[in-house]
């Protein structure tokens, strides 16, 4: 990670690189039958989570990490890494490792967790059955 701020390495290796352990995405806010159910099939693969965030706003999130990332927890191309990486945290962030709170008001892991969050919120979100 030469380049890196002796701090900010230091950070990075003890935290065990979280940033660069998952891919998070922005997802459209569900709002029909049709989004509920592409939520419901994200959740029932292996490694995803779909959260809401502080502002109200939908992400799903896959956990796998980066091909680049090295057994000390350092970028084996730190120098080269994409802009994303580079713009990780803003300047009015702070990093997974320093900030304790969550990302999220809400956090799916599973398909039940998802199915009880619609119920309390009275949401319809069961397609009708076929007669067989």
């Amino acid at each position: 990670m030469s380049g890196l701020e002796p701090k900010r390495e230091r950070d990075c290796i003890l935290c065990k690189a979280k940033c660069c352990r998952h891919v998070a995405t922005g997802i459209d806010t569900p709002t029909c039958k049709r989004d509920y159910d592409n939520i419901r099939w994200y959740l029932m693969h292996e490694n995803v989570h779909v959260f809401i965030d502080m502002d109200g706003e939908w992400t799903i999130e896959f956990f796998t990490p980066c091909k680049n990332l090295l057994p000390d927890n350092t970028c084996a191309i730190y120098s080269e890494r994409p802009r994303v990486c580079r713009d990780y945290p803003a300047a009015d962030e702070m990093c997974e490792y320093e900030d304790d709170e969550p990302p999220y008001k809400e956090l799916f892991t599973t398909v039940e967790e998802f199915e009880s969050y619609l119920q309390k919120k009275g949401i319809e979100w069961r397609w009708k059955r076929l007669k067989s």
